[in-house]
């Protein structure tokens, strides 16, 4: 599993590996959506799919990828 370097705020999601794992503001920022939409979206089955990684909420680019249809 890779991460993504955090000091990066917007990654650009086409030079990412496909297992790179993304922080909620950094999909907040290639997607436009607020942060506090990402975080009530999985409740309601929407956005794309949230694994936990040591108890905190990170987004697989490949994840993100298919939900926006890059």
């Amino acid at each position: 599993m890779a991460f993504v370097d955090l000091y990066s705020e917007t990654p650009d999601l086409c030079k990412l590996p496909p297992d790179a794992m993304l922080t909620r503001k950094q999909v907040a920022s290639v997607s436009g959506f607020a942060l506090q939409t990402l975080k009530m979206w999985p409740a309601q089955g929407k956005g794309p799919r949230v694994t936990t990684v040591e108890g905190r909420p990170r987004y697989r680019v490949a994840d993100v990828r298919d939900w926006m249809g890059v």
